[in-house]
């Protein structure tokens, strides 16, 4: 099964239903196209593991397509915000770049997430 990491402070937002959206720059090295309906394992590193459902296709477009709506669905203000935000992970993105929307939710069973400790987790066992 496939893993997406999450920097710090996206799991609340995540669990809070407010986050359901991902953006990434694109590459081939780093699998990013994810299918409508895949269950993938969301690793943040707030130190708990969640599965995923993925909602969409991954959409992958130019950074320079990217609509404001879009990037206020990764809780970013515009895109701008979101291009600067991003430049933090990938200080040589380029709005040429292709970046890829990955929407998702977590998974629950009777309205309970699916989760787990991570490595990230002080009480992850060694």
């Amino acid at each position: 099964m496939q893993i997406l990491n999450f920097g710090k402070g996206h799991m609340l937002p995540t669990i809070a239903g407010t986050k359901k959206i991902t953006l990434r720059k694109y590459n081939t090295i780093e699998s990013l196209d994810f299918k409508k309906n895949e269950i993938i394992y969301g690793e943040f590193q707030d130190g708990l593991t969640f599965l995923l459902h993925i909602t969409a296709d991954t959409e992958k477009k130019l950074f320079s397509d990217l609509t404001d709506k879009e990037a206020q669905e990764d809780n970013f203000a515009n895109r701008q915000e979101a291009f600067n935000g991003l430049k933090l992970y990938y200080p040589n993105l380029q709005l040429s770049d292709i970046i890829a929307i990955i929407r998702y939710e977590i998974l629950t069973l009777h309205n309970i997430p699916i989760v787990s400790t991570n490595k990230y987790s002080a009480y992850h066992e060694k």
